[in-house]
């Protein structure tokens, strides 16, 4: 917006001692209105009633600040864009176009800006991809998804539902822990030892009253890792008979079943040879 410019040395002119101070506050306030409007300095008759008084804007005349103007029923302003004093409307109305064309290419510099860093998030250099979606020539791809984090040992996080992950990638064990078919299979493949039921129960258990480490990436990993440990615990403890099993015919119940002709039951052989049924 323009302003109307007033000279330091305006308050005591002889021009303006002359017209007095209502006159005066009448030409102040014309003038305002007139750079806001772009009127050039011109006050018409009816915004010179609503200002001030006819009277004033003869003072003003009188003392040479203001020109009668006839034809276009008004008051023209003394030398209003004299020497640059006051902008005219041709002037301000180009700056206005200036600054217009100015805004208007920085937002297509911003515009151009913003899709040059997306095309390079979503097409990293050195690869093919499309472009996003307002760039000229370009269509809309969509990045490829990030592909999931891998478990300690190599194997491919589970994805059954019900398991509660934590941003991290790292979570509590799920309250519906559970034993998938896949994961029987591999039991029964891996650890045939061990009694699947029981140890599960114990995994679960185990977890979910820790209070260090209780976060994992993976739950069906860690299951996993503890039916390995229960699996290496067995192989190593020695076997114990159980207290059902018969104990074995030795060689003279052999003998003696061979020399007999006999083909009786291991338990009829035991009572001949003095052993103990079972």
């Amino acid at each position: 917006m323009p302003w109307f410019n007033v000279d330091d040395g305006f308050a005591f002119h002889r021009k303006t001692v002359r017209a007095g101070n209502a006159a005066v506050g009448l030409w102040a306030r014309a003038g305002s209105w007139c750079a806001k409007e772009l009127t050039d300095g011109f006050v018409p008759d009816h915004m010179v009633r609503t200002m001030g008084t006819v009277k004033q804007a003869e003072r003003l005349v009188a003392a040479g600040l203001w020109v009668r103007d006839e034809e276009r029923m008004g008051f023209q302003f003394h030398e209003y864009a004299e020497d640059g004093r006051n902008l005219t409307r041709e002037v301000v109305l180009k700056k206005r176009e200036q600054a217009a064309e100015k805004k208007r290419r920085q937002r297509e510099g911003n515009a151009q800006k913003s899709a040059n860093t997306q095309v390079g998030e979503s097409c990293p250099e050195g690869t093919d991809g499309g472009v996003p979606e307002g760039v000229p020539g370009g269509v809309n791809v969509p990045p490829p998804l990030p592909s999931p984090p891998s478990s300690p040992n190599g194997e491919e996080p589970s994805l059954r539902s019900g398991s509660r992950r934590a941003t991290n990638g790292a979570s509590l064990i799920p309250d519906d822990f559970t034993v998938t078919p896949e994961m029987v299979a591999w039991a029964k493949q891996e650890t045939p030892l061990i009694d699947g039921r029981r140890e599960t129960a114990a995994f679960i258990d185990h977890w979910k009253q820790a209070t260090r480490n209780h976060k994992k990436r993976d739950w069906v990993a860690a299951w996993r890792n503890w039916m390995r440990r229960a699996q290496s615990d067995a192989e190593t403890k020695p076997s114990r008979a159980s207290p059902n099993r018969r104990p074995s015919m030795n060689q003279t119940d052999a003998n003696i079943a061979t020399f007999m002709g006999l083909d009786q039951p291991q338990t009829q052989l035991y009572a001949i040879s003095g052993g103990e049924s079972a």
